[in-house]
């Protein structure tokens, strides 16, 4: 029987023995080195709390020490011991900052002006070189007939022209410049609407300006633009005794103008150089247009001295039929828009 109650201890111990050499389980580690860690956190955070409390306390003292010396001054100063001039100040600590730290912290206090000083003269430079390359044409003409083959020769004709052409803006580069600006569309289409109106637009502010004065055109793009009566000078009084001189202007198949351009797609039968009045415009007042008058008369009179017709028998040029409305050529919206719903 002794033996029998034996046994079960002995076996009790060894289970026992079993379990203490059991490994540990993951989460028991992951517990273990957590509280590790959490036990070294609060250790350092200890010690940080500490030196801040050393540091507080030591400038805490130094404080009071300072308020301390205060008073004392203060009081022998009333007692007459000492004067002002015997307090001795702390000097104040002067901190030297390198040159980068010195431009950084201009640029960081002004760095509003800086932005808008820097788009100033960004403004101010495109100006000056707009100003500096900007073409300065002595002499400006518009062609306005709806003829789409001079746009791929007008701007071909300067070179040639230029050399008739005074240095009359003094800036030692003669220049006769050619802007075509056509007046009218062959088809009434939203397209045709668009591009015409576009154009006008550009006319309409070169005819304010006053810087053009010489148009070459025909009949119906004078009438187009309502030009065919009291715009124009009469040619006849500026180059009287020339056949090719007429009211409305210089007829310019008198010239051979074309074949300097080697346009020979251009028919020029009915095409006048015309120059305008001076009046007071909106951009121009009627004596500045005076001399645009005058320069543009001299350069087209030079350039007739060389390439001047003798002897041309020129038809006369037909009569324009009367517009059915005050806008023809230019008020296509209805057609445009009759001619898109059809399609």
């Amino acid at each position: 029987m002794e033996d029998k109650e034996k046994m079960p201890e002995n076996e009790g111990s060894e289970s026992k023995d079993k379990k203490a050499g059991k490994p540990k389980s993951f989460l028991q580690t992951v517990r273990e080195i957590d509280a590790a860690d959490r036990k070294a956190e609060l250790a350092e955070e200890a010690r940080i709390a500490e030196e801040r409390a050393k540091r507080e306390e030591k400038q805490r003292k130094a404080y009071e020490d300072k308020l301390r010396q205060e008073r004392i001054e203060l009081m022998k100063l009333r007692q007459g011991v000492i004067s002002e001039e015997d307090i001795e100040t702390a000097p104040e600590e002067v901190r030297t900052y390198t040159v980068w730290e010195k431009i950084g912290n201009f640029f960081y206090h002004n760095k509003a002006l800086i932005i808008v000083g820097a788009m100033f003269l960004a403004l101010v430079i495109f100006l000056v070189y707009d100003f500096i390359r900007k073409e300065r044409p002595d002499v400006q003409a518009m062609y306005i007939a709806a003829d789409f083959d001079m746009s791929y020769y007008s701007g071909e004709l300067t070179e040639q022209w230029s050399k008739y052409c005074p240095d009359y803006n003094g800036d030692g580069e003669p220049l006769a410049r050619l802007y075509y600006v056509p007046t009218g569309y062959a088809d009434d289409t939203m397209a045709s609407l668009y591009y015409a109106q576009g154009d006008r637009t550009k006319l309409i502010g070169e005819f304010q300006s006053g810087n053009v004065v010489m148009i070459i055109g025909d009949k119906d793009a004078y009438q187009s633009i309502g030009a065919l009566e009291d715009v124009f000078a009469d040619c006849r009084e500026i180059f009287p005794d020339d056949p090719y001189a007429e009211e409305i202007g210089y007829r310019l198949a008198g010239t051979d103008f074309m074949d300097m351009l080697g346009a020979d797609a251009v028919d020029d039968t009915d095409l006048y150089v015309s120059f305008r009045k001076p009046v007071d415009t909106m951009g121009m007042k009627k004596e500045k247009m005076q001399v645009n008058y005058d320069h543009a008369v001299e350069f087209w009179t030079n350039f007739l001295a060389e390439h001047r017709i003798d002897g041309l028998d020129l038809p006369p040029t037909p009569d324009v039929q009367p517009l059915p409305i005050d806008e023809a050529n230019y008020d296509y919206m209805e057609s445009a828009e009759s001619t898109s719903s059809a399609e």
